[in-house]
C-alpha cells in the first residue's frame, strides 16, 4: 500500500515517489557541494573545456581537477569527448544547468 498525502492546494502526492526523488536532489546536491566543482559547472557554463583550461580557471593542480569532474562525470553532471589526446568536458545534466545559472544569477553576476 502506498502512502499519499495531500498538499496545500494541490494535488495528492506519493510519499513514496517524493521519498525517491528527495534522495535524487539530495544526490544532486552533494555531487556539486564544493566549490571547485561549483566553479568548474561556471566555466563549463560557457562550454567545453579541457582539464588544463579549467585547471587554470579554478587555480587547482590538474589532477584534483581531474578527480572533481570525475565525480561530476559519476553523477551524470558532465560528459566528455575525446579529441586525440585530451577529455572536453561539457555539462550534460539539463538540471545542472539550470541549477548553476540561479546560484550564478544570485551570487556572481556583476
Amino acid at each position: 500500500m502506498t502512502a499519499t498525502v495531500a498538499l496545500k492546494e494541490g494535488p495528492t502526492v506519493d510519499l513514496d515517489e517524493m521519498m525517491a526523488n528527495a534522495e535524487e536532489a539530495c544526490e544532486f546536491l552533494k555531487a556539486i557541494s564544493t566549490p571547485t566543482r561549483l566553479m568548474l559547472l561556471c566555466h563549463l557554463m560557457e562550454g567545453e573545456r579541457t582539464v588544463t583550461d579549467l585547471a587554470d580557471c579554478v587555480g587547482a593542480k590538474q589532477s584534483l581537477t581531474s578527480h572533481h569532474l570525475n565525480r561530476l562525470k559519476q553523477a551524470g553532471l558532465v560528459s566528455t569527448r575525446r579529441d586525440e589526446k585530451f577529455i572536453h568536458y561539457r555539462i550534460k545534466s539539463a538540471t545542472a544547468e539550470k541549477v548553476v545559472g540561479v546560484l550564478y544569477a544570485e551570487f556572481c553576476a556583476p
